[in-house]
């Protein structure tokens, strides 16, 4: 185990599985004390873990929890804003009780524990608050309007807060995951809600992400060896939204003929 964050206090949202959890595991390795604040009961708790019952969307659940978190530690390092929820229906059919569900929880819940957590973070190099956002802030993906509204909302946030902290020695950054293999993916694949095939074909590299490879880019922005970065978005998502067109035309192919190719280039049409 490494020890960068041995002397930081690192609170996580949504942390009781999946990519939450994984961010946990990836802290824990760097010896931080780390602070969950969730509605679910972790499935595979870390004794070492202090486990919170918070209600994000709640203003008076989140007073509570980032007041327990004060009498205990004093202070809040680094805020790892994951915790997420998800409603899918056409606009027009969407019940509005969905879309404040999902903005409530994903994008006012962050903006509820940055208010708490930013009078407690330390006002020097090395307090950080990441946002989990996604690339379905990024594209538009039909049946996840508020997702992708919240996502976005969770990028714009990031970009305003960085500018806002930047004079204080926070820095603000988030992280977009594409397609990422969790135990709720691989239970929906499992049951037919997810076409695994399907999302796998629109990946440059043609895999899902594991939650660990999400965790990592989480905890590098988080660390020193970010310290010059504030305000970005990363796209965790083995190339899918830079992409442009899902599949190279046969004469961008490597097995196409030099001549082909130039035939192409040279044509006005093509």
């Amino acid at each position: 185990m490494g020890s960068r964050f041995a002397d930081k206090v690192v609170v996580v949202t949504g942390a009781a599985r999946g990519i939450g959890d994984a961010i946990v595991e990836a802290f824990r390795e760097e010896s931080a004390t780390v602070v969950v604040l969730d509605l679910l009961s972790s499935e595979e708790a870390h004794q070492d873990v202090w486990y919170l019952q918070c209600d994000i969307a709640d203003p008076s659940s989140v007073r509570s929890a980032f007041g327990e978190i004060d009498q205990r530690h004093r202070r809040v390092d680094v805020l790892v804003n994951n915790a997420g929820i998800q409603r899918v229906g056409r606009i027009g059919e969407l019940p509005v009780e969905d879309w404040m569900a999902v903005i409530g929880t994903n994008l006012s819940g962050a903006f509820l524990c940055n208010t708490a957590a930013v009078p407690l973070i330390p006002k020097h190099r090395g307090s950080s608050i990441v946002h989990i956002a996604s690339t379905a802030g990024q594209v538009g993906l039909p049946g996840r309007g508020p997702y992708s509204a919240a996502k976005a909302g969770l990028m714009g946030l990031t970009r305003v807060m960085a500018v806002e902290l930047a004079p204080l020695g926070i820095r603000v950054n988030a992280v977009a995951p594409g397609f990422t293999r969790t135990g709720l993916v691989n239970q929906a694949i499992k049951d037919g809600y997810l076409n695994e095939g399907w999302m796998v074909e629109r990946v440059p590299m043609g895999r899902l992400a594991e939650p660990r490879e999400i965790a990592q880019v989480v905890r590098f922005l988080a660390s020193d060896e970010a310290s010059y970065v504030t305000g970005q978005s990363i796209f965790v998502d083995g190339g899918w939204t830079v992409q442009g067109i899902g599949e190279a035309p046969t004469w961008l192919s490597a097995e196409s003929s030099s001549e082909e190719s130039a035939e192409r280039t040279q044509d006005p049409r093509s």
